[in-house]
């Protein structure tokens, strides 16, 4: 009836930093990372990675700076230098696009 509690869809898009490959490419990313010396700045650093469905990394780019130069480029060179998972079978398509929150507190 109209007073039904409904229940969340508990499905995810597989892309999503929560998903099943995104949360597998957040974790490789977050163990490259490593805080640049010469800061003591905080921010996030958004960036939109481009990525083959064998894992190879095609692109990486900054949609949204954290504010800080080199809390960027930290962002960037933690997932040039991570190994990324293949995409699994039920994610069609031979690229796909990632958004990605590189968060840098201390």
């Amino acid at each position: 009836g109209a007073n039904q509690v409904r229940r969340p869809d508990r499905r995810r898009d597989p892309r999503q930093p929560d998903g099943s490959v995104g949360g597998a490419i957040r974790a490789r990313i977050e163990r490259h990372k490593r805080y640049p010396s010469g800061t003591r700045a905080s921010g996030t650093a958004h960036l939109v990675l481009d990525v083959a469905a064998d894992g190879q990394l095609l692109g990486v780019g900054l949609r949204r700076s954290s504010g800080d130069a080199r809390l960027d480029a930290a962002a960037v060179r933690a997932v040039r230098r991570a190994r990324l998972p293949a995409a699994p079978d039920r994610l069609p398509g031979a690229r796909h696009r990632f958004n990605l929150p590189v968060a840098f507190t201390r």
